[in-house]
């Protein structure tokens, strides 16, 4: 579809995903694409059958920028760079994860096994499901080109980008801003009507949901008149959305202050009292319910950090309650 004069917003379907597609957007003059979709078949057809009505074929790209590196974002980027001279744009941040990925996977089966026991679902190790969903990994001949700064600007012809990193959903992610049509390449960080999914392992040293809180901050003031998002649909109210996204992640944290006040908890027995949007606790299967604990674990460690709850590990499992003192 296009949107305005060089720009494009391309459909990538994906299947067992409740979104049912990403977009991906390309800016036609500089041949440049935005995200890629999942690496399937079928994504491949309808970005071949897209890219033709905008006037183009895969072996004309010459650059793609990659918001994040999850699965539905830079599916296509190999099939992408054996048919073209394409080159990869991604945060520095996303180079470095890349670099560093077989190490990480090759601790993953303990690192996954120490957390459910640490998250407080000892029981649940026999379920063969909780050793899959983990070791998704990025393509294995995925490589940044071009490392990308925070403030950095790309200068394309029609559509100069400005680079805002915004971490938070995920540690690479930003977002790309042309300041003179006031448009936002949002990617994940920003959509109309769902929130991303923030989340944290506890085998790894982060706190997202600060980051996030924090790079949607950056984006306040932004004058904008179009949000381009990776999900959902295009919107125009950013400043309306960024509060009503601060709100839900502060109203989580009251929920779950709530879950505390019969006395310290684990995750998995916190996240058992929380509502969920997609299904009630009971009824999600166990990689969902992991999901969840990730997000809820997530929030805890926000709030730990602010000083308002403490955690406490007894017989190798984490403990949650307010503090003490």
């Amino acid at each position: 579809m296009k949107i305005t004069e060089g720009l494009w917003q391309f459909k990538i379907p994906m299947s067992n995903n409740s979104l049912g597609y990403t977009y991906s957007y390309l800016l036609v003059d500089d041949a440049t694409l935005i995200d890629t979709g999942v690496g399937t078949s079928e994504a491949r057809s309808a970005l071949e059958e897209q890219l033709k009505q905008a006037g183009l074929k895969v072996s004309d790209i010459n650059r793609i920028i990659i918001t994040h590196l999850h699965h539905d974002h830079v599916g296509l980027v190999d099939y992408i760079k054996s048919t073209s001279k394409a080159e990869v744009y991604a945060h520095k941040k996303a180079d470095e994860l890349l670099r560093t990925q077989d190490e990480r996977l090759s601790q993953m089966h303990d690192n996954v096994q120490n957390e459910i026991r640490l998250l407080g679902g000892r029981d649940l190790l026999g379920i063969s499901t909780i050793l899959t969903r983990p070791f998704r990994r990025s393509p294995a001949s995925l490589r940044v080109d071009k490392t990308l700064s925070d403030g950095e600007l790309l200068r394309l012809k029609r559509l100069p980008l400005k680079v805002i990193w915004t971490p938070g959903h995920a540690p690479e992610e930003i977002c790309l801003y042309n300041a003179e049509r006031q448009i936002l390449f949002s990617g994940d960080h920003i959509l109309p009507r769902i929130t991303p999914h923030i989340s944290l392992h506890t085998y790894e040293k982060a706190d997202p949901l600060a980051d996030y809180l924090s790079s949607l901050e950056k984006l306040r003031g932004l004058p904008v008149r179009l949000v381009l998002p990776a999900h959902e649909y295009a919107f125009e109210e950013l400043q309306d959305r960024i509060e009503e996204l601060k709100s839900h992640h502060e109203a989580r944290c009251n929920e779950i202050k709530e879950t505390l006040k019969g006395g310290a908890k684990t995750v998995f027995q916190i996240s058992a009292r929380i509502s969920w949007s997609s299904s009630p606790w009971l009824r999600m299967p166990f990689s969902t319910k992991r999901m969840a604990a990730a997000e809820a674990f997530a929030h805890l460690v926000y709030m730990k950090n602010q000083g308002e709850i403490e955690e406490k590990v007894s017989g190798n499992v984490l403990y949650f309650n307010f503090r003490t003192n």
